[in-house]
């Protein structure tokens, strides 16, 4: 399991957390939500059941479009994993981590009045989700574009920080690399060719000698 299936199970989960109470005892959620103590409504009831219904439906969508809950023949199975997999997955990912944006930024704007514990929470909550929405938009919605000569990941760089493990770090090294090759081979060659004009040098004196030997013995 890959990071935006643990995004989507924990999205959803958070949505099913909040839509629980607000199904179920919306009296009570309604009740601690207000300042003065007084009778709750039948539209407040309406209202606070049809949030947790929406809530409900926007987590099962979130799930089935996700790619979490499979679907017959909904796409092939060979075509890849998490994102790759689903034509609908990055769509469902963008609206839910906006969804969460959203969210944490209204509860930010209700905090000023007082802190209190299910704000903060939510808040918590929401931000924590946001974040790691946008990492999987950022960081998992493609594969990394990997370079054919040197294997490492493009997006990769050494700014500001040095990362040994970027592309133009690896270029560097392989560039030193090749220039010491190079070097090396120079001087093989040169050395090679100095033994050789040794060599050639050694025999010319050899049959300078050989020759003034006949001379003298002529």
């Amino acid at each position: 399991m890959d990071v935006f299936h643990i995004y989507s199970l924990a999205s959803a989960g958070y949505l099913a957390i909040q839509a629980v109470p607000l199904l179920f005892v919306p009296k009570i959620i309604v009740s601690i939500l207000t300042s003065e103590p007084r009778r709750i409504t039948g539209a407040e009831t309406y209202l606070a059941r049809s949030h947790a219904l929406l809530l409900l439906a926007f987590a099962i969508l979130n799930l089935l479009l996700s790619g979490i809950i499979p679907l017959a023949n909904s796409w092939d199975d060979s075509a890849g994993d998490g994102l790759a997999k689903n034509p609908y997955s990055f769509p469902t990912l963008v609206v839910t981590t906006t969804y969460h944006a959203l969210t944490a930024f209204y509860i930010y704007t209700q905090l000023t009045p007082g802190w209190s514990f299910a704000l903060g929470a939510g808040l918590m909550f929401s931000s924590l989700l946001f974040c790691v929405g946008m990492w999987v938009i950022v960081f998992g919605s493609e594969k990394g574009r990997l370079s054919k000569t040197t294997g490492a990941d493009k997006r990769t760089a050494g700014f500001p920080f040095a990362n040994s493990e970027s592309a133009k770090e690896i270029k560097k090294e392989l560039k030193e690399k090749e220039k010491e090759r190079e070097k090396s081979a120079r001087e093989s060659s040169k050395s090679s060719s100095s033994d050789k004009e040794k060599d050639k040098d050694k025999d010319r004196s050899k049959r300078r000698s050989v020759a003034r030997a006949l001379s003298s013995r002529a």
